[in-house]
């Protein structure tokens, strides 16, 4: 062998008979940590009963805090980490077979994914990629939802999921964590920001440095305030947007309705959403939400009605955690993947304090405006005088169609409609609209139209809706297309309307014309009034 070269090792491990000491015993030997358990419960979940453990591993998030930190300090740290590659079945045989056939028979073994292991006691779980875990009788929707590619002797092997990492108390702290969680996601799904490390956030979150950062060293390895954080996120290309939600009332009873209807929205567009709770004095990454399959469980007007939990990747207590929303849906998930705090379960509506949602430079509207939009319109059109004299002058309308749209309208008024808001591209609204059972004549109206870059769009449920098959969407009665780039007068900003047998279009004026009116809308008869599917976020 050349003096100096370093081999690549591949070891094929059978996890059984007890799976979960196997797993302790290469990702936390001897150490208490909540976060690892966790992970290893999770993996078992998912069945993972064989592995293969590659080292030494260059990770290129370790190297980066490597060459930040660890490099320079006193103590010899090891420059590589391990990274275990988890399987449903053995993959022993395949790695002592031929290599040209390892990259088709490895995928067929049922890789699950794969935990980079940090040669750091005080945080030895490095980028971690797994699945979503699949609940009995509930629906995850995924939100932080990407696709790695791992190489192993030339295998490609995929997996997708939300990526998550713990964190080390040296190069950052947990709020660098939860940020590396989501904007890790961002990179890789949508590509509109570049890869960065966690000792690249800290850099960007503590320039300039002040007070608050330089009561640790390295400056912000104590943790960062919601103004580093905001620093942060700006500095690594994304329109941070910022929410912070006071309790009403006081001690126990203290809640906040708002929080979790306007975190939802931006889970629900596919955005991954950064939530601090000052009662643990914590930041965790949002990376999905927990749906139910039957009609709506509480009282509201959101798509919150049908929801149970926020899918959480908290880096001391582990990947896919449940949040419940309220003290009520607690009974309702599995107790082993609740977010705790002691013997206390973390909620939605008690806990979260600060919201921060990574979103894309060119949307200035947001999602709870334009839910507001969109009620206040609905609310204009259902009036009962107002509706009826215009389904009277809706030409070519038929009597059976007219009290169809009067029926909804009248769900309206009694407020039996969920609005379901969130956020989309015009090229993924007019796909999916393409590929629903949308009746061609809503498809020929709307598809066509011109539509900005961003959109926000308001899928209009009836609270008895429920899933159409298994983990299927929800039959919606219309939906509303929001401008998402504009953040003018409201009236502006809706663009197009399908509510049954109507379609109503909004172009703007370059002028206002004699009335004072900025906008022409125009009213169009539809025949086919079915429901049809909504967007399934899966």
């Amino acid at each position: 062998m050349i003096s100096g070269t370093v081999r690549l090792i591949l070891n094929a491990i059978s996890l059984a008979p007890d799976a979960a000491s196997s797993l302790k015993a290469i990702l936390a030997p001897g150490l208490s940590n909540r976060s690892a358990d966790a992970l290893i419960a999770h993996a078992l979940d998912l069945g993972a009963a064989f592995a293969v453990l590659e080292e030494p591993y260059t990770d290129q998030d370790y190297s980066a805090d490597y060459r930040a930190f660890y490099s320079g300090a006193f103590k010899s740290y090891p420059r590589s980490t391990r990274r275990l590659h988890l399987f449903i079945s053995d993959p022993a045989a395949v790695l002592e077979g031929d290599f040209a056939a390892q990259a088709e028979t490895l995928a067929k073994c049922g890789y699950l994914g794969f935990v980079v292991v940090r040669p750091l006691a005080q945080g030895p779980i490095g980028r971690t990629v797994l699945p979503f875990p699949q609940l009995k009788g509930l629906t995850v929707r995924p939100a932080a939802r990407a696709e790695f590619a791992a190489h192993v002797i030339g295998a490609q092997l995929k997996v997708t999921g939300a990526p998550f990492i713990q964190q080390e108390n040296k190069v950052g702290a947990c709020a660098q964590a939860a940020i590396w969680m989501a904007s890790l996601a961002v990179h890789r799904r949508h590509r509109r920001t570049a890869w960065h490390s966690m000792a690249e956030i800290t850099r960007l979150a503590s320039t300039p440095t002040d007070p608050a950062l330089s009561q640790a060293l390295p400056a912000g390895s104590n943790g960062l305030n919601p103004a580093h954080m905001i620093r942060a996120l700006a500095g690594m290309g994304h329109q941070p947007l910022f929410d912070l939600f006071e309790p009403n009332g006081e001690g126990d009873e203290a809640i906040n309705q708002e929080a979790a209807p306007r975190v939802l929205r931006y889970l629900d567009s596919g955005l991954p959403v950064i939530l601090t709770m000052e009662v643990v004095d914590h930041a965790v990454a949002a990376v999905g939400f927990v749906e139910t399959p039957g009609p709506a469980m509480r009282a509201g007007r959101g798509f919150e009605v049908f929801a149970r939990a926020f899918v959480i990747h908290d880096d001391q207590r582990g990947p896919y955690r449940l949040m419940p929303l309220s003290q009520a849906d607690i009974e309702g998930l599995p107790r082993e993947r609740l977010l705790m705090d002691g013997d206390h379960v973390l909620t939605a509506d008690q806990a979260i304090t600060h919201m921060f949602v990574p979103l894309p430079s060119r949307v200035y509207l947001r999602g709870e405006r334009a839910d507001k939009v969109a009620r206040d319109f609905l609310k204009q059109q259902a009036d009962e005088e107002l509706s009826a004299r215009m389904l009277e002058r809706l030409p070519g309308i038929t009597q059976e169609a007219a009290a169809s749209a009067a029926d909804f309208y009248r769900q309206c008024r009694q407020d039996r409609v969920v609005q379901r808001t969130y956020l989309t591209s015009a090229a993924r609204y007019r796909f999916h609209l393409s590929q629903s059972d949308a009746s061609p004549a809503v498809k020929k109206h709307l598809l066509s139209r011109e539509l900005p870059h961003y959109v926000w769009v308001t899928e209009l449920i009836s609270r008895d809706a429920e899933q159409v098959g298994l983990h299927g969407p929800r039959r919606v009665l219309g939906h509303l297309v929001t401008n998402a780039t504009s953040a003018s007068d409201p009236d502006n900003d809706l663009l197009v309307a399908h509510t049954p047998h109507v379609v109503i279009h909004r172009e703007l004026l370059e002028e206002p014309d004699e009335r004072g009116q900025e906008y022409r809308q125009t009213a169009s008869f539809v025949v086919d009034g079915k429901l049809y599917r909504g967007r399934a976020r899966t």
